[in-house]
């Protein structure tokens, strides 16, 4: 499933805290408009757009229209989690990645996803079920329902190819989520993908993600025994 890659706009981003961080751009300093750090960076303009409405959002660059982007006079003090590319979180452990796909159908939600959804009665979503491995052990156990009525388009994904997670992180510019974590006693379906006794203790994750006020996914992300979990402050 490897193949070579362009930059993202993580990478982008990446790249930019570097130069802020570096001193190249210093607090209150106007930065290159866009078309200047594609050509800079060697990507498309939109993921450069990308890239810095993430970091304005967290408070690190003050983007005016007309006025261009700046580097912020004081970073927002506030915890921020990325969502982030499993295989790249294997792969940064100098591990193989590859995954499972245990299930991908069109289902009518339990009533408790269709509510945190906002999804109309009756109406299907897309549930994927997938295993995350690092080497030869599961990594993540993913539990995600979609809803194709604001993203229609994964519909026509190869998802046996790129996993779900990748595909969306790359493609979906969500606007606002919701992000839980928890520790849990894995029950016997999460057992059995994760390899553990069942009941044994795990951390599970749940996030919402929305395009304004339509639901884009809703994942639980079960980990295995040992997985770390890293926010910016």
């Amino acid at each position: 499933m490897t193949k070579a890659r362009s930059h993202t706009w993580q990478d982008i981003q990446q790249r930019i805290r570097q130069n802020i961080t570096d001193g190249v751009w210093v607090p209150g300093q106007l930065i290159p408009g866009e078309v200047t750090l594609a050509a800079q960076f060697g990507c498309a303009r939109t993921t450069v757009n990308r890239a810095l409405r993430e970091l304005a959002q967290t408070g690190v660059i003050d983007r005016k229209r007309k006025a261009g982007t700046r580097v912020a006079m004081m970073k927002a003090r506030r915890v921020t989690a990325e969502i982030p590319v499993i295989r790249s979180q294997v792969e940064a452990q100098s591990q193989q990645y590859r995954f499972d796909v245990l299930k991908r159908k069109f289902d009518v939600p339990l009533v408790s996803v269709k509510t945190a959804m906002k999804l109309r009665k009756g109406s299907k979503a897309l549930h994927i079920q997938s295993i995350h491995y690092a080497g030869a052990a599961p990594y993540i156990y993913e539990d995600r329902w979609i809803n194709i009525q604001t993203i229609p388009q994964v519909v026509e994904v190869d998802l046996g190819q790129t996993s779900v997670n990748e595909w969306l992180v790359e493609n979906i510019p969500f606007t606002r989520g919701e992000f839980v974590v928890e520790a849990i006693e894995a029950n016997k379906t999460v057992a059995r993908a994760l390899k553990v006794a069942d009941c044994a203790s795990i951390i599970k994750s749940r996030r919402l993600t929305w395009i304004e006020s339509r639901s884009v996914t809703l994942v639980n992300l079960y980990y295995a025994p040992g997985y770390q979990m890293k926010f910016e402050i």
